[in-house]
């Protein structure tokens, strides 16, 4: 598991592990304008601050893992962003679900992970994580759903905490924040450094984060301009054999295999009123740059990219009433342009779109009524050049239909239906063409991946906690993959389960809360009518429980289990082995002292030796990324 670090801001009293997501006076933005997530026919989980802090997880990768009870799979660049799978999407997790920071998109036009790494655990408000569709408002890869990770726009009073962090595996970590005003603005800046020798040979990893915000309001107006950067360097232990695994997980074969990067990102966004309609408009752009070296007995690879995305976003929002009824309807603009310079293959990557959406919301306050509808229309070019060619031109509508019912003051029933789709990745797409061997001329050689989803649910609140049920649906036609040969469309398939969230006040200082999951994913047609999809575990189970010992002192223990799942690519599910089910436990002590807060946490408290990803079925294969035992972490924190 990740180490645990200090929490940094002020912890004035401890709190339950997992906010009350339907509680009515929570606002989420995960739909683009502010929302009661106690309205929205769909599962919504969300983090605050209070949440993360009094936790101790130590970066927005984590907490979503931990306290949002999202399954994951190991950055094997040894690395903090953790692939996040919401709903059963395997190797393709990462292209299903749209990462939001403050509202802004950061998928990039590649297969890769959106980068949560960067952003200062201190600067997170909250954390909304938006299960099912969100195609329409948020457009292509959004099957699995949203997850928006919003940072602080200002403080009411100034003040700030620094803290520092030392244990196991060579972990030493420092952190800081610092919020001040002067009259209709408010500034902040975050900052840290972690450093670690991870768990295996060759994989010492150091990374340096900041965020700067300056917010200005005045009256119905505000404006908020933000710069943030990280930058790293790692080393590239590779896979290790089944048998590695076994006997020495902290070894490597490549001794000399190296990476870095910097990334760095700068937004503008406001809201304000024109009349009764209330505009927003966000525009971003972020740099990044990676380099990684592969050392051979025979040769050195050198892989370089440099890329660049611009990201423009309008909005508009009016709410109608008339006696007993209120509308809402938003009216939005997306446009985005990104590009990338390979150097390893001397390859040119450029792609753009453009969208229109609408949604309409009508709430019938006396029947606690809720119903919407909304459509996107869609139009992608994505190209590359050079080394590669490959063309896709494609244009989608996307639809959705909802509902919610208030049962009672504390129960509610919802459902939904609609359309999503994503678009194959440049790297999906690419072709390298070598002599003898011409790549097709088809410009949209991949299909469009599209999608059915539907979803029914319930959720109740009781004076003592909440809980939710989910069922949901996704019928993918086209769906697009790797099949151990090319990127190929599949032939159709399935993902579909069931979740349950609960949050417990066992008793006036005991918390516990809870997040489970049954799903299946298989193919619904074609030779392998059936059989499973990869990667993706039947069940998996987050549990916490926090016990207030006392007014100052707090102890929590935190544990997810995920059952066995079958190794990638095993599309035709002739591979005997599969991924072993884990479950790991960590233990955090809190205990406040005037202005400092000091904590004791063990992760992996068991010991237990796992991991949850594996690449190929071949036991001689170097396929097995292992994850940390045991380690054990103190920090301490002080406000001011």
């Amino acid at each position: 598991m990740a180490v645990v670090s200090v929490a940094a801001g002020h912890i004035s009293s401890f709190a339950q592990t997992v906010s009350t997501s339907t509680n009515s006076e929570t606002v989420i933005t995960a739909g683009r304008i502010p929302q009661d997530p106690f309205l929205l026919p769909q599962g919504v989980t969300v983090i605050t601050a209070q949440d993360i802090q009094t936790s101790g997880v130590t970066n927005a990768n984590e907490t979503i893992r931990l306290l949002g009870g999202v399954i994951g799979r190991i950055d094997t660049s040894g690395g903090r962003n953790q692939t996040l799978d919401l709903r059963g999407f395997g190797e393709t997790a990462a292209n299903n679900v749209v990462i939001l920071i403050d509202g802004v998109r950061q998928n990039e036009g590649d297969s890769g992970s959106a980068n949560l790494a960067w952003i200062p655990l201190t600067s997170i408000e909250r954390i909304e994580i938006v299960r099912g569709s969100g195609a329409v408002l948020h457009g292509d890869g959004a099957t699995a759903g949203v997850i928006n990770v919003i940072t602080q726009k200002g403080l009411v009073e100034p003040g700030g905490s620094v803290g520092v962090l030392a244990g196991s595996l060579g972990t030493r970590e420092a952190k800081f924040s610092l919020h001040t005003g002067e009259g209709a603005w408010r500034f902040q800046v975050h900052g840290g450094r972690h450093e670690t020798d991870n768990h295996r040979d060759n994989y010492a990893r150091q990374e340096n984060n900041g965020l700067a915000r300056a917010t200005w309001s005045q009256g119905t107006a505000q404006w908020s301009f933000q710069l943030g950067a990280q930058e790293y360097k790692g080393r590239l232990p590779g896979g290790l054999t089944v048998e590695d695994f076994y006997t020495n997980p902290r070894k490597t074969y490549y001794a000399d295999d190296h990476g870095s990067g910097r990334s760095s990102n700068a937004l503008i966004s406001g809201e304000f009123s024109v009349q009764d309609w209330r505009v927003g408009v966000d525009l971003n752009q972020r740099w990044n740059n990676m380099d990684s070296v592969y050392v051979r007995p025979s040769y050195t690879y050198t892989d370089a990219s440099d890329s660049r995305a611009k990201r423009l976003g309008l909005r508009t929002w009016r709410e109608y009433r008339s006696e007993g009824i209120v509308q809402k309807l938003i009216l939005g603009w997306d446009a985005e342009n990104w590009s990338q310079n390979r150097n390893g293959d001397d390859s040119l990557l450029d792609q753009s779109s453009r969208a229109l959406y609408a949604r309409h919301e009508t709430n019938f306050l006396a029947q606690g009524l809720s119903v919407y509808a909304g459509a996107r229309r869609t139009q992608a070019q994505r190209e590359i050049s050079g080394s590669a060619v490959g063309l896709l031109d494609a244009r989608n509508t996307s639809w959705e239909l909802g509902a919610s019912l208030k049962l009672s003051e504390a129960s509610q029933v919802f459902a939904r239906t609609g359309t999503s789709f994503r678009l194959a990745t440049i790297d999906e797409f690419a072709c390298y063409p070598y002599p003898g061997y011409s790549c097709p001329t088809d410009p949209n050689r991949l299909r469009p991946q599209t999608s059915r989803d539907h979803e029914i649910g319930y959720r109740q609140s009781q004076s003592w906690g909440k809980w939710t049920a989910r069922y949901y649906r996704n019928d993918l036609t086209n769906e697009i993959g790797y099949d151990g040969s090319a990127n190929v469309n599949f032939d159709p398939t399935r993902r579909e389960g069931v979740e349950i969230e609960s949050q417990h006040r066992l008793s006036s200082s005991v918390d516990a809360a809870v997040q489970a999951a049954h799903r299946k994913a298989v193919f619904r047609s074609g030779p392998n009518e059936g059989r499973e999809v990869p990667m993706v575990p039947h069940d998996s189970l987050t549990a916490r429980v926090s016990w207030r010992m006392s007014s100052t002192q707090q102890l929590i223990l935190s544990g997810q289990w995920v059952a066995q799942q079958r190794v990638t690519g095993d599309w035709d599910n002739a591979c005997t082995d599969k991924i072993p089910s884990y479950g790991v436990l960590n233990l955090r002590y809190n205990h406040q002292v005037d202005l400092w807060t000091y904590s004791l946490a063990v992760n992996n408290l068991t010991d237990h030796l796992y991991y949850n990803y594996r690449s190929r079925c071949s036991p001689t294969a170097k396929s097995v990324y292992p994850e940390a035992g045991r380690a054990l972490y103190l920090s301490a924190q002080r406000r001011f």
